[in-house]
């Protein structure tokens, strides 16, 4: 094994507190996973100063250590040796993180796990809606009229816009359902079947349960004696997922008592009929009362509290970003929207969207800053703009925490322009993308006051962070006179200077590298190179070289190739998780490979299926060695062809 791994591998174990504070370990094609038994004893500090580490970050009770492909293997290989513990996947990394968690924070865990794959649904309905609000808002563009009224021929065409927006919502119960089953180990469909039942047009409509119980209109089945409400739960999303729980938990009692020649009707059918009975006898009803004290409590916040409640959600969200907890709010604004007849609109998309602009443009003052670091300058210009386009995790973990003081300039600047949404009652009518784009989801006579939120945001971040980088700022001009004093002794042992070319190992559409739908890869922190949409599912040598790592899970292959070009292909996003499951490869480590030798080949379909993004990167992992590494061509391209060059 190289000395700098062996090295590499200490320096970690001793940041990381030593190997009794070592629960268990993992790695994945890019990072080193750790459970940890007291995470203040990581000096993060020292860290960042290891040799082959090229950030980190901890999500859901794993401290996660990013050292790239080809290298996170051999690392590990000796970590796992110098700590005395046994390999590990990343399943059981994830269970025993999971142990680590108080009830509050899998609670929250939880949530976030069930709303994170419907998301999608949810923004694509959300943006329609945006776009429907465009359509009709009065007098946006024609005054007096809207756009459907000044353009009669539309008309049909807005009622089509309105009707997809309108459907996520409307069936918003059945994906919930869904979604909820598969995460509490039961059978999704089921799971469906349960969300459905509680919308079925045969009770009364949730949103007429409030004025039927003043008028006592309310209708009752009589079950056996017992009065139980007739009523639906549109609108409403904990009753949902506590129902789908009920479903799960029985049915997994059955299976293990119902006989196996019975069990594909036995279950099902006792299944729905118990989770069915116990949702409209008591876990409805509690669980309504419990989502309306949780909506009231936000809506107590903004409406009640003011500037000072939106200051309090605006510096607290980042925070919640960190831990991957984010994702669980996604109830409460899911629920306010479900009611927005009533509601008017939800106050928490603007403070949000504040918070990611203010770390964007945080991550910016970085950029102007960091004059004689052009790593870090690049860095921080591609993160700060996908900040204020909303996605946050490339400038909160690549620059503004790194550095600690961005990250206080951007929950100043963020924290202030909230407090101005709030106070000024900006409101939205769907979900999207929380950056200044998502101005199309605010309600039409807000969309104004929206941007001068986001302004207030962004100018009191900037003005923040450099004004705090001026006093705290002697720590990182250091690192940049460190990076600029470095001998750039790694040219002088390439021993073939010349332009070499990197031919696309997989048919599909090249995006560039910031439009990756993951943080770590569209921030650059772990090389250069584009993205791909795959056409078909096979991937073949960029070049001649040699495999350098093949992960277990078959998802990433790296390859080393000519003038030391060392290049990650990893197929899909979060691919990790589906254990090699779709994948084959027909290479292993050390073997030498032509141009356009078949290298491994992944079901599509499969990993849509398990509802993860197909989108493939291909990062050149070393390119802070070159001169230049410039992309050629984006949009459609077939296998071979030219994408990228190297100097």
């Amino acid at each position: 094994m190289e000395e700098k791994y062996v090295k590499a591998a200490q320096d970690i174990l001793a940041c990381m507190g030593g190997k009794d504070n070592i629960a268990s370990a993992a790695h994945c094609a890019t990072r080193l996973r750790l459970v940890l038994k007291d995470e203040s004893l990581i000096n993060k500090d020292a860290l960042e100063n290891v040799e082959l580490v090229k950030g980190n970050f901890n999500n859901g009770g794993q401290f996660q250590i990013i050292l790239g492909t080809g290298i996170v293997n051999n690392v590990y290989a000796e970590f796992i040796k110098m700590a005395n513990i046994t390999e590990m996947t990343k399943e059981e990394l994830k269970k025993q993180a999971a142990k680590k968690m108080n009830p509050l924070q899998k609670l929250l865990k939880t949530l976030a796990d069930v709303f994170v794959p419907i998301l999608p649904a949810l923004v694509a309905s959300g943006l329609l809606m945006g776009i429907n609000n465009i359509l009709t808002a009065q007098g946006m563009f024609v005054e007096g009229k809207s756009l459907v009224e000044a353009f009669p021929k539309i008309k049909d065409f807005a009622e089509m816009v309105n009707l997809f927006s309108n459907a996520g919502f409307t069936f918003l119960p059945v994906l919930i359902g869904f979604s909820a089953a598969k995460i509490f180990g039961g059978t999704p469909i089921l799971g469906a079947v349960i969300g459905a039942i509680m919308i079925h047009p045969d009770l009364m409509n949730g949103y007429s349960y409030g004025q039927a119980l003043l008028d006592g209109t309310v209708p009752y089945w009589n079950i056996f004696g017992l009065s139980v409400a007739k009523v639906g739960y549109q609108g409403t999303v904990l009753p949902v997922i506590a129902s789908a729980f009920c479903l799960s938990f029985v049915e997994k009692k059955l299976r293990k008592i119902v006989p196996a020649m019975l069990d594909n009707i036995v279950t099902p059918l006792l299944s729905v009929l118990i989770a069915g009975a116990m949702t409209f006898l008591f876990i409805g009803p509690v669980m309504r009362g419990v989502g309306d004290a949780m909506t009231n409590a936000v809506m107590w916040l903004f409406f009640d509290l003011g500037s000072v409640g939106g200051l309090i959600y605006g510096v607290t969200y980042p925070l919640l970003v960190i831990t991957g907890m984010h994702h669980s709010l996604v109830t409460a604004e899911t629920q306010i929207l479900a009611n927005i007849g009533t509601l008017g609109g939800s106050p928490t998309f603007a403070v949000v969207a504040a918070a990611n602009c203010a770390q964007g443009a945080a991550a910016l003052a970085v950029m102007f800053r960091m004059k004689n670091d052009p790593k870090m300058k690049s860095l921080a210009s591609a993160s700060g703009i996908s900040s204020l386009l909303g996605i946050t995790e490339p400038a909160i973990f690549g620059v503004n925490l790194k550095l600690r003081y961005p990250f206080y300039g951007a929950l100043i600047g963020g924290g202030i322009g909230a407090a101005y949404a709030t106070l000024v009652k900006v409101l939205s009518v769907s979900q999207g993308p929380c950056g200044v784009i998502g101005v199309i989801c605010i309600r039409p006579d807000c969309m104004l006051q929206f941007m001068v939120s986001m302004v207030i945001a962004v100018v009191c971040a900037f003005a923040a962070t450099m004004v705090l980088g001026g006093v705290f700022g002697k720590k990182e001009k250091a690192a940049a006179e460190n990076h600029t004093q470095k001998p750039a002794k790694d040219m002088h042992e390439i021993e073939d200077k010349a332009e070499k070319v990197i031919f696309a190992p997989i048919q599909g559409n090249v995006i560039p590298r910031e439009n990756i739908p993951d943080e770590t890869f569209a921030s650059g922190v772990l090389g250069d190179g584009v993205g791909i949409e795959p056409e078909t599912g096979e991937v073949v040598a960029p070049f001649d070289g040699e495999i350098s790592s093949v992960t277990k899970t078959r998802h990433a292959i790296g390859i080393t190739g000519p003038g030391g070009m060392e290049l990650l292909i990893h197929v899909g996003v979060d691919t990790v998780k589906m254990d090699g499951d779709g994948f084959a490869v027909f290479v292993s480590e050390g073997d030498k490979v032509r141009a356009g030798q078949r290298l491994m080949t992944f079901d599509i379909s499969k990993i849509k299926a398990a509802g993860y993004s197909t989108t493939s990167a291909v990062l050149l992992t070393n390119s802070d060695d070159y001169p230049s590494c410039t992309v050629l061509k984006t949009g459609t391209s077939k296998q071979m062809e030219k994408i990228i060059t190297v100097e």
